[in-house]
């Protein structure tokens, strides 16, 4: 048998059990607002899984990072997914954490060290000092850096992206349709990108300024689905979760915003909005609403065809606006005054982005640079 104690806001409230290739995890409080997860309530019956439960495999890192903590720690300890799990729980912090101390004393480094990086190679620097901290989903090479702030001299926590020769200028593709989310009028985490914008940099949305952190559950967990499954979904069974679970006070704006990140995904045509990039937040249970954009890029730049992560009218394909006005009314609750007003913020917010490209095209002398401005000024553009 193996297993892990966990925490809710700190306390301790039950263990996560590995036995017989079962993942068992038992609660140990009776509070009910100690739930892990949003479909896991405190209850006497044990949760039995053949896999890792979701909220905990939400917690495990993917692709880049999960190669180079694979590549340090797989002839020192197992890593399966409890393996990673073990290894990675010191590092993980949020509502959810694991009863395992780690006091790492960080060297000083700034937001501003970030943004006008000193080396060309900060984000290998970046890499040596967080990775092997860093529980991080997705494939981009990313880490979670720890910043101290000027200001309140705290350390807050900021998300940092980098690319490879594959996606060129992706941290540029990112920063402009994250500029066209929140313009859109959509909450966004902050986010910046370096001066030699190599760097895409976005700060964790679920820490409060008193230093709480807020649940966080991604939709593959909502849909008690596991990681690989996260293109297997339709954003019909986002919105009917956003419905089930929502406090009815943020339901309306929760579906808005829901609805106008759709419409942005569409017009960027981003094939990776899959089930991992949409959650909710909450702090307790009577406080639960969509989280904040994220991960909203073009995909097409690079893969010529690429198609949506998921299912919508039961179909893989970039609906136009009668389709996803359809899909605004029926499936998000919203009235035809609403889903034009949406389109309408929309639509704006993609022409002031698209106003910027154009006049950067006629000073960019970086041919990489200017290759992905030339497509996305082609994508945005277009009729919608």
């Amino acid at each position: 048998m193996d297993k892990l104690n966990i925490k809710v806001n700190d306390n301790f409230i039950g263990n996560v059990i590995l036995e017989n290739e079962e993942y068992i995890f038992k609660y140990d409080s009776e509070n009910t607002e100690d739930f892990i997860s949003l479909i896991m309530p405190v209850r006497n019956k044990d949760y039995v899984h053949n896999k890792l439960h979701p909220i905990f495999e939400m917690h495990l890192p993917e692709g880049y990072l999960l190669s180079i903590i694979k590549k340090h720690f797989s002839k020192i300890v197992k890593t399966d997914d409890f393996g990673l799990l073990k290894v990675m729980s010191s590092s993980i912090k949020g509502r959810i954490s694991y009863k395992t101390k780690k006091d790492t004393k960080y060297e000083s480094l700034y937001l501003e060290d970030l943004l006008k990086p000193k080396s060309e190679k900060l984000f290998d620097e970046l890499v040596s000092r967080f990775a092997l901290s860093s529980a991080l989903s997705g494939v981009q090479p990313k880490v979670l850096a720890i910043i101290n702030n000027k200001a309140t001299l705290k350390l807050d926590e900021y998300i940092v992206k980098s690319w490879g020769s594959e996606y060129k200028e992706l941290s540029l593709n990112e920063y402009y349709c994250m500029k066209i989310v929140r313009d859109a009028n959509i909450p966004v985490p902050e986010f910046f990108i370096s001066e030699d914008e190599k760097l895409f940099i976005m700060k964790r949305f679920d820490i409060l300024d008193d230093g709480r952190y807020l649940g966080f559950e991604d939709m593959c967990v909502l849909m008690a689905k596991q990681r690989d499954d996260k293109y297997d979904g339709t954003y019909e069974q986002i919105a009917k979760t956003i419905k089930t679970f929502v406090s009815n006070k943020y339901k309306k704006e929760s579906l808005i915003n829901f609805f106008k990140m759709m419409i942005i995904n569409f017009m960027v045509q981003n094939g990776d909005a899959h089930l991992k990039n949409f959650g909710l937040v909450y702090d307790g249970i009577g406080d639960i609403k969509l989280a904040p954009a994220y991960d909203v890029v073009s995909t097409t730049v690079y893969i010529k065809g690429d198609i949506p992560a998921l299912h919508l009218l039961g179909s893989k394909k970039w609906w136009d606006k009668k389709f996803l006005s359809s899909f605004g009314m029926q499936s998000c609750d919203l009235s035809k005054k609403e889903v034009d007003n949406c389109f309408i913020e929309c639509k704006n917010a993609l022409k002031n982005t698209l106003t910027e490209i154009n006049s950067r095209l006629l000073t960019e002398k970086d041919e990489d640079k200017k290759e992905i401005l030339y497509k996305l000024k082609l994508l945005f553009e277009m009729e919608y």
